[in-house]
């Protein structure tokens, strides 16, 4: 296939849009394109340019801190997107791979090869500007103190607010530097737009923050193919606060990619984040393909214990999450540790500077940290350039990134070209079976009475306004959510806190009857005298302690969560199913009347389309659970010497003393009444935020479903209100004008179909 057949496709391609303008130009409305028909020749536009430069667009999914910042680095080569502890994407950004930086461009130590350049569109940048100034009436001193003690990471940007430091947004950034400063800005002032106004930020974005960036890849030999890599990173699904603001601008970059890769994190397996990601995808689910689907399950470096999930396990637990039942599902599900791979990539980059390059920048002591956790100082003051070179090889193979990224990425670079040009030709050959139907209405009509025409489109004005009042009467939900929320809440979410009361019970008492024999306990534990806490001596211990205590506890709450939201997003979409079928009762006859109408006196059909609706969404809160410390003291032997009058001064005298020394020994308590409690405040927590965002969403949900169901409707009579209009106004020239008209149009229809026949051959190749 390859670049003969992207070759044909560009050629195509280019002749369509030289027909969409033409189209324009003889004022034929064909699109139900939000921007209309200027918008749709703009989505052909873009899908050529795809196919021009080979590119293939994967966005990445993932739930809040499930690592996917680190494993778009690890894939880039370098730390490009900013990472922190706190979520950090929230806005999303587009990520172009240009060109591979080789090993011998890295032993230049005048030049840094890992340049990228951040984009702005000039409209989003004043965008941005805006939202500034917004928050500066948002964000006062007492408003400040509270949120900083939620959400310390945004303290800078919250005084700089209110200090009035903050610059204007400009339009390019470049460099490293420049370009993570950025990236934090915009990503910060979207998640603080979330918490401090009220209706938010409603993002109405041209375009979103785009980078192109060189990389580096141990694996770019194997990975090399036609075409350049486009990632976008997304904000998680679970960010509810973000939701209504972003919505549209996440939906339209999930639209626009080939294939979308969904991060999961290990640690969290079965959670309710993973199936969220299923029901964000849907809509794009009918278009890509659940075979164009993969996932990578992250932090397998945190499977230590023999209680967790094995390789088919977490690979079976992935395929059900996401909805993946082909037979070749599980070849598209992988396990990695970002932060290992990140780690050992940068060594080896920085390893084909200089030998010593490693340790100057610090990414050998990042690695160092990884694999001697205890004593990393001393391994590393031991470790010569050879050594570093072997072990950082063997962590880049315990992250498993080759594998990946050899199975994934390299896959859909060799065949970008297929995906990119199959995805262009879809969507051109919408647009000109559109394009065609327009065509042809309006040809036919010519030599129709201009009253009659005008008569007709008045017709459709008065059904628009008909329409229009059906919605104006439309009652708010606001009283169907509360009393739908309230059932909700009483019965199902009634019932998991019953189920998840019996399962912390349950795990209260398997661990006090077991409490301290556990094996792993007495390696790395111990009973404190008299309270029965176990004591340890590192932070880490304690907390793989409890992981592993408390893991399939964990576990079954996530399924009680889980099921407890299936029911509620069974009984929520249902409810929105039902207010638009009642809608749609009284809105579909003045639609069919009006199709009948066209069809009666112009002998012009046109097909009612069946108007899909998409679903939303409940937040989630993920579980923490935290350990006490305590201080002790200990009591030493001391030996003293001295002179003493009984030797005469001359000789020195030994003696012994017991002394209090005040130093602190901090350990780590963990006891099984506080695991419980922790289980059971976390699952308590994660109720009520359902319950809390609960009524909202079924308010939003129905709401949205309404207004998109009527925004469909509306668009669809006034395009062939349009046409009619038109078709007046065409009546009225003079008959030798209408003549030509009729040829133009008849030339232009047989263009029209010629073309679509050729996209549609070119496709099924």
């Amino acid at each position: 296939m390859g670049n003969a057949r992207a070759a044909d496709a560009i050629e195509l391609i280019e002749q369509v849009l030289d027909l969409l303008s033409r189209a324009r130009e003889l004022e034929l409305a064909w699109s139900d394109h939000p921007e209309g028909e200027a918008g749709a020749i703009d989505v052909v536009r873009r899908e050529l340019e795809a196919v021009r430069g080979g590119e293939l667009r994967m966005s990445v999914v993932a739930p809040m801190k499930a690592g996917k910042s680190t494993l778009i680095n690890s894939v880039v080569g370098y730390e490009l997107l900013p990472a922190r502890a706190a979520a950090m994407t929230t806005l999303p950004t587009r990520i172009v791979l240009d060109q591979r930086v080789h090993e011998a461009q890295l032993t230049d130590h005048d030049n840094d090869h890992f340049a990228p350049v951040l984009e702005l569109r000039e409209e989003d940048a004043a965008q941005f500007n805006l939202l500034v100034k917004a928050l500066r009436a948002h964000v006062s001193k007492p408003v400040a103190g509270g949120l900083l003690k939620q959400y310390p990471h945004l303290a800078t940007l919250v005084n700089d607010i209110l200090s009035d430091r903050i610059e204007d947004i400009g339009v390019r950034y470049e460099g490293r530097a420049a370009v993570q400063k950025c990236l934090t800005l915009l990503n910060d002032l979207v998640r603080l737009a979330g918490r401090v106004m009220p209706d938010g930020w409603k993002a109405d974005l041209a375009d979103v923050p785009v980078v192109r960036t060189p990389y580096w890849s141990v694996t770019s030999q194997e990975a090399e193919g036609p075409g350049r890599l486009v990632i976008v990173d997304t904000p998680g699904p679970d960010e509810h606060d973000l939701a209504d603001m972003l919505t549209a601008v996440v939906r339209r970059q999930l639209s626009e990619s080939h294939i979308v890769l969904v991060v999961l994190d290990y640690t969290k397996m079965g959670g309710k984040s993973d199936a969220q990601i299923r029901e964000l995808m849907e809509p794009l689910l009918s278009v890509v393909g659940t075979e164009k689907l993969f996932a990578v399950v992250n932090k397998i470096d945190q499977k230590r214990r023999e209680t967790d999930l094995d390789d088919e396990g977490i690979v079976r637990s992935a395929c059900a999450n996401l909805g993946l039942t082909d037979s070749r599902a599980s070849s598209r599900v992988f396990t990695v540790s970002a932060e290992w791979a990140l780690a050992s990539v940068q060594v080896l980059a920085a390893l084909a500077r200089s030998d010593d390059a490693p340790v100057a920048d610090g990414s050998a002591a990042r690695l160092a940290r990884l694999l001697y956790p205890v004593d990393w100082q001393d391994q590393l003051e031991d470790m010569s350039p050879g050594r570093l070179r072997k072990s950082t090889k063997r962590a880049l193979e315990f992250s498993r990134i080759n594998q990946f990224l050899v199975s994934v990425v390299a896959w859909l670079r060799m065949r970008v070209l297929r995906l990119a040009v199959d995805a262009a030709l879809d969507k051109t050959a919408a647009e000109l079976s559109d394009l065609q139907t327009a065509t042809l209405a309006r040809r036919d009509l010519i030599g129709r009475e201009s009253e009659d025409l005008a008569a007709a489109a008045r017709q459709i004005s008065a059904d628009l306004d008909a329409i229009a009042g059906f919605r104006s009467q439309v009652s708010s939900p606001s009283k169907l959510a509360g009393e739908l929320a309230g059932q909700l809440s009483k019965r199902e979410l009634k019932r998991a806190e019953a189920e998840g009361e019996k399962v912390v019970e349950e795990f209260r008492d398997t661990n006090s009857h077991s409490w301290g024999r556990n094996p792993m306990a007495m390696l790395t534990g111990r009973f404190t005298r008299g309270d029965g806490a176990l004591e340890f001596a590192t932070q880490e211990a304690a907390e793989e302690y409890v992981h592993a205590q408390t893991f399939r506890a964990r576990q079954e709450l996530d399924a009680v969560l889980e099921r407890a939201r299936t029911h509620i997003e069974s009984r929520v979409g249902a409810s929105a199913e039902e207010q638009v079928r009642r809608q749609s009762e009284r809105v579909r006859p003045v639609v069919v009347r009006a199709a009948d109408r066209m069809k009666d006196e112009f002998n012009v059909t046109f097909s009612i389309p069946a108007w899909e609706l998409g679903r939303a969404n409940v937040a989630e809160l993920p579980t923490e659970l935290q350990t006490e410390t305590k201080a002790t003291s200990r009591k030493i032997e001391r030996e003293y010497h001295q002179r003493s009058w009984r030797r005469l001064w001359l000789w020195k005298s030994t003696y012994a003393k017991t002394e209090t020394e005040i130093t602190e020994e901090r350990t780590y308590l963990v006891r099984p009444d506080a695991m419980a409690t922790g289980l059971q405040v976390s699952f308590e927590e994660r109720l009520k935020e359902i319950h809390a965002a609960l009524g909202g969403h079924v308010r939003e949900m129905i709401t949205q479903q309404v207004s998109q169901y009527y925004d469909q409707v509306e668009a669809f009579l006034q395009r062939y209100r349009h046409i009619l209009q038109q078709s007046a106004e065409d009546n009225q020239l003079q008959e030798m004008r209408q003549v030509e008209l009729r040829e133009s149009l008849t030339g232009f229809l047989d263009a029209t179909r010629a073309l679509h026949s050729e996209v549609r051959h070119l496709r099924g190749v």
